[in-house]
């Protein structure tokens, strides 16, 4: 049985074909590769690779919607490796299904460490089963936490919880990933994208402007919510490095 790890790099620039080919081969991958967005998605489709790093510029389409094409078919991991760092290309890559995004030039051992860091957790995509209700798919349920996207209400054994918009989605995402982690740049990005309203006043570092911050005052403004204890979680579970699951 061959359980080798199967990456496809989809890039045009040689040199950097050159690096990913030294660096996921010498790490004990089975590496191919597409120059354009079209062979990349058929090679994508062809070889069902555990990974794909994909470039943002490509000669017949941009690697955007090369990235939502495959994720109509494939859950794999994709990483964008693109030269833009500004927070709007960073949004667009996770809408269009992306997991991650590095940016160049690339750092062989950081490469390394986040493909890894990804394998280690399969994927568990709505693993919080749907509360059977008129609606249902948009409640869901666990350890007595209970939320109905519909009406956009939250409560923990019958209590109603008083969430801010911000809150209540980020909560219904991680409920939605069950026991999948969802990383801080993730979850900056859906809420960005959801036009989520302003940390509030008073919150932990609410002046700064790191999504990763802002993330992390969010998620401590719901714990405190809810009642949870970070160190002893009932529901929100910190993953060290990488972000947020299920407790």
């Amino acid at each position: 049985m061959n359980d080798r790890r199967v990456v496809v790099v989809i890039e045009q620039d040689e040199q950097v074909r050159a690096l990913l080919r030294a660096t996921l081969g010498d790490a004990g991958f089975e590496v191919h590769f597409a120059a354009t967005g079209e062979s990349g998605v058929e090679l994508v489709r062809a070889k069902q690779p555990d990974t794909v790093t994909l470039d943002v510029v490509l000669p017949d389409m941009n690697g955007y919607e090369v990235a939502r094409r495959i994720r109509e078919f494939s859950h794999t991991y994709i990483i964008i490796l693109t030269a833009r760092s500004d927070l709007r290309a960073t949004i667009r890559g996770f809408d269009a299904g992306a997991d991650d995004y590095i940016v160049k030039p690339i750092r062989p051992r950081e490469l390394r460490a986040r493909i890894d860091g990804m394998l280690r957790r399969p994927r568990k995509l709505r693993t919080v089963a749907p509360v059977r209700t008129a609606t249902a798919g948009s409640s869901y349920e666990h350890n007595g936490l209970r939320i109905d996207s519909a009406t956009r209400a939250a409560s923990i054994g019958g209590r109603s919880l008083a969430l801010t918009r911000t809150e209540f989605d980020l909560l219904r995402i991680l409920l939605e990933r069950g026991t999948g982690v969802v990383t801080k740049a993730e979850l900056a990005a859906l809420l960005g994208l959801m036009q989520q309203e302003a940390v509030q006043p008073g919150a932990a570092d609410a002046s700064t402007r790191d999504p990763g911050r802002i993330i992390e005052a969010h998620v401590g403004n719901l714990r405190r919510k809810l009642g949870d204890d970070a160190r002893r979680p009932r529901w929100l579970k910190t993953v060290r490095g990488s972000g947020y699951t299920l407790a």
